[in-house]
């Protein structure tokens, strides 16, 4: 089913979560019916999810305190810029681009270059707690979870018992380190990000426990929490280092396996992790454009073709 995406400003693109969740659940019982299936029969759940779109709400009431902002809003843009032309982000490059010459890490590499985007949940979280009072009052008494998609299907299948992300869409965010495997304290602190607000991150295959057994009559174990293009990645069964995929969707996704090895560019590309099974990590490299299918929808909406 398609979600429909809300645009209450120019530039600023929203999701309602509660439009998300009926839906969600909604396709979850039509596919199992279409199966001739009982929910009895399902062994285990798999979530695939849209990156970079994220919610805040409250951790004791569960109430969000805005809508999903969209990967593709644009309400960050003047933050972008400002930080894009700081003469603080010139010293941070001139620090790393000397940290890089003389230790040769490549951890320091993609700092040394470092540049702000409005795709970035990073800027968009920082303009929440320049804009939302009560995202910021609520992180000061540690009371705001932070969650992308996936983080708040699993909070909410599991009744709020469950607070978790993984790998994949942890290190899509902008704000997850890829080389420490941790979120980022030096990124969190320039932007006035309260740490204390990002979920635990665990492997994409792992128990993140069982669907309330109020949502499908009975409880079923979710195996598998994955970002859509890793999981695409995966799927098209791009196991080995070197092994490309292209996907065209709303936007363009290009990614390489780099296998045991984070790959920092000085170009458009950046590093990803792509999935964490057990004590294997595979990595990716990943360049994108923003806008093929809504272009494509366009053209078709304006009687183009």
């Amino acid at each position: 089913k398609q979600v429909e995406s809300l645009y209450p400003h120019p530039g600023w693109v929203e999701l309602d979560p509660e439009v998300l969740w009926s839906q969600f659940i909604g396709v979850i019982k039509e596919a199992v019916q279409a199966a001739e299936l009982h929910m009895r029969q399902i062994a285990g759940l798999g979530i695939s999810t849209q990156r970079g779109t994220f919610i805040t709400w409250h951790k004791r009431t569960g109430k969000p305190f805005h809508n999903f902002i969209s990967w593709r809003d644009l309400r960050s843009a003047e933050l972008v810029n400002s930080w894009n032309n700081s003469l603080l982000l010139k010293v941070i490059h001139v620090i790393f681009t000397v940290l890089h010459f003389l230790t040769g890490n490549d951890r320091y590499l993609a700092p040394s270059f470092l540049t702000f985007s409005t795709h970035q949940a990073s800027m968009k979280l920082s303009w929440v707690f320049k804009n939302i009072y009560e995202a910021e009052e609520a992180a000061k008494k540690n009371n705001c979870c932070f969650g992308t998609v996936d983080t708040w299907l699993l909070y909410r299948l599991t009744k709020g018992s469950v607070y978790a992300t993984d790998y994949s869409n942890a290190s899509s965010t902008g704000i997850f380190e890829p080389f420490t495997k941790c979120w980022n304290p030096t990124l969190c602190n320039l932007l006035s990000i309260p740490v204390s607000i990002f979920p635990p991150v665990r492997d994409t295959s792992f128990n993140f426990g069982s669907a309330d057994s109020e949502i499908f009559g009975v409880p079923i174990p979710i195996m598998a929490v994955v970002a859509d293009q890793q999981s695409a990645m995966f799927g098209e069964c791009c196991f080995h280092p070197g092994d490309v995929k292209l996907t065209m969707g709303t936007g363009g996704f290009w990614n390489v396996n780099t296998g045991e090895h984070l790959f920092a560019s000085r170009g458009s590309l950046y590093p990803l992790i792509g999935w964490k099974i057990g004590e294997e990590v595979v990595y990716l490299t990943e360049g994108s454009i923003s806008d093929i299918g809504t272009a494509i929808k366009w053209a078709l909406d304006i009687g183009n073709f």
